[in-house]
């Protein structure tokens, strides 16, 4: 892209921009359920609309909080296209029982206000764990009506039909199927307010996730860089803000990723920064106490399925990054997996005897490592760019005394390449067995976390444990007839359709289901 085209498209952004932050915009969210037992998952889908209740695609990311009337307990994004996105929240086995805030909101949406931000109250139940925290009133069972004879009754299995009439012009966004065992009264909250007028500090995320950083010392800051680990070169500048801060213009990055983030002077020295909290952290005056329907002993055994599976997520998340051999969108010119080959110390005693094409150059007392292009014959005239884990390598000697043992691939790459604001000539990329930087010392100004970037859209697990509540979620319903499976266990069940009216008012509407 030439400099004119360059400048007219940073116009056009920051134009775009600007008339976003002036329109106003509203989100509404469905959940699978209206309460949890602690350790369980919850299910959110979230949708972006006008004032008028028509669909709005400015903000590419939304916002989940879950809070008490102390803190903020648990929080998530989710990536939205075209003003529709879903998640999953899970929450700590370490909530107390009551009931919670769940807030939902866009970036853009800050700048009107935390009054004009969705809320809905959601309840926890945790009979595992007392704490004077409690606000929980539990009710024997036999005092609710038992299933209605005109339920819905089917075998495990069989299939369930759900129409809407062809008339109706509600709009049906989520469907979930629940187990109805922990009866809960139902809780308000007054409606958000209408956006007003705009103090516009903060832009909208129209292609992607705003990372923001603050620097943690008093010293001038010449440019500093957000690198994804492990997962492909992948390096954004940052964007200096008026308030100190910097941001990052992150696209099409999603999930819990090894993020680092590092910062440096005008003379090449390390300053300390750390990432900036995303969330406005809303938390509620008061909250109602929590009231539910149920035996004792029937929820200490549900507690402890919700409890097991937690653990289990825990166990199968796993450290390891799975890496392919082509680290960029293409195949690298030579290839070496280390375990073919024998074994050094050092990586520069393994460049030295079997890597070709790579060769070390002091210029102004510094050394430098040069690819060579075999296209041109020669050996680069510009400095490659040393990669290791898709983390930019400034000192070439820290990664040529690097224990070659913990190195699984190296990747040499010739040709051109701008990444970020550099231009280099040749890539070398050094891939480790664990893909986290083993046993590589950072400077100062390094600050290297496990960020969580919005979530795109997963899809609906269902748990091993036969304790689970939850046993369907529909997300994204599109049609007016859905068909689903009746569950394999037997007991009563939820079937929850929520959406909107024709007015853009949220509804819900729930109904028995008996597995006999």
């Amino acid at each position: 892209m030439n400099m004119t085209k360059y400048i007219l498209s940073l116009t056009l952004w920051a134009c775009l921009c600007l008339g976003a932050v002036a329109q106003p915009e509203q989100t509404i969210a469905f959940t699978d359920k209206d309460c949890y037992l602690a350790g369980e998952r919850l299910q959110v889908s979230v949708r972006t609309l006008t004032p008028d209740a028509q669909p709005q695609e400015l903000s590419r990311v939304a916002y989940v909080e879950l809070s008490d009337t102390a803190r903020l307990c648990a929080q998530t994004m989710v990536a939205l296209d075209e003003g529709m996105g879903w998640a999953c929240l899970p929450l700590p086995a370490t909530l107390h029982s009551g009931n919670y805030m769940l807030t939902v909101y866009t970036r853009n949406m800050r700048n009107y206000g935390a009054q004009c931000f969705f809320r809905k109250v959601v309840s926890v139940v945790n009979p595992l764990r007392l704490s004077e925290r409690d606000n929980l009133l539990i009710l024997p069972p036999d005092e609710l009506p038992a299933a209605s004879a005109a339920a819905a009754r089917y075998a495990p299995g069989k299939t369930v039909r759900v129409s809407l009439p062809a008339d109706s012009a509600m709009t049906v966004h989520t469907l979930s199927v629940v187990r109805w065992d922990i009866p809960t009264a139902d809780y308000a909250l007054p409606a958000p307010a209408s956006p007003t007028s705009s103090t516009g500090q903060f832009l909208p995320e129209v292609e992607g996730h705003l990372v923001s950083a603050l620097p943690t010392e008093d010293r001038q800051i010449a440019n500093t860089r957000l690198v994804l680990i492990g997962k492909g070169a992948s390096l954004f500048d940052g964007q200096a803000q008026q308030d100190g801060s910097w941001l990052y213009y992150t696209n099409q990055v999603y999930g819990a990723l090894p993020t680092l983030l590092n910062a440096y002077d005008s003379n090449g020295q390390p300053v300390g920064i750390q990432f900036q909290a995303p969330y406005a952290q809303v938390v509620p005056a008061s909250l109602p106490a929590l009231q539910v329907w149920v035996s004792e002993d029937d929820l200490r055994s549900r507690s402890l399925g919700a409890q097991y599976e937690n653990m289990l997520s825990q166990q199968t998340k796993g450290d390891t990054i799975l890496h392919s051999a082509n680290f960029f969108s293409f195949a690298p010119e030579r290839y070496y997996d280390l375990d073919e080959y024998t074994r050094f110390n050092t990586v520069k005693e393994a460049l030295v005897e079997f890597v070709r094409g790579v060769r070390r150059r002091k210029v102004n007392g510094v050394y430098q490592l040069y690819t060579y292009n075999s296209q041109e014959d020669s050996y680069a005239s510009w400095p490659s760019l040393v990669l290791l884990d898709g983390m930019p390598v400034h000192d070439v000697d820290e990664i040529l005394a690097y224990d070659a043992r913990l190195i699984k691939y190296i990747q040499v790459y010739s040709g051109s390449y701008t990444f970020g604001n550099t231009i280099c000539q040749g890539v070398l990329s050094f891939i480790s067995r664990r893909g986290r930087l083993s046993n590589f010392k950072l400077d100062e100004g390094s600050h290297l976390v496990t960020y969580n970037f919005p979530q795109n859209r997963p899809a609906f697990v269902l748990p091993e444990s036969g304790q689970t509540s939850t046993v369907l979620w529909d997300p994204s319903v599109g049609s007016r007839q859905l068909d689903f499976p009746a569950p394999m266990e037997r007991g009563t069940y939820q079937v929850i359709l929520q959406g909107l009216d024709a007015k853009g008012k949220p509804f819900r509407s729930a109904s028995e289901l008996v597995v006999e």
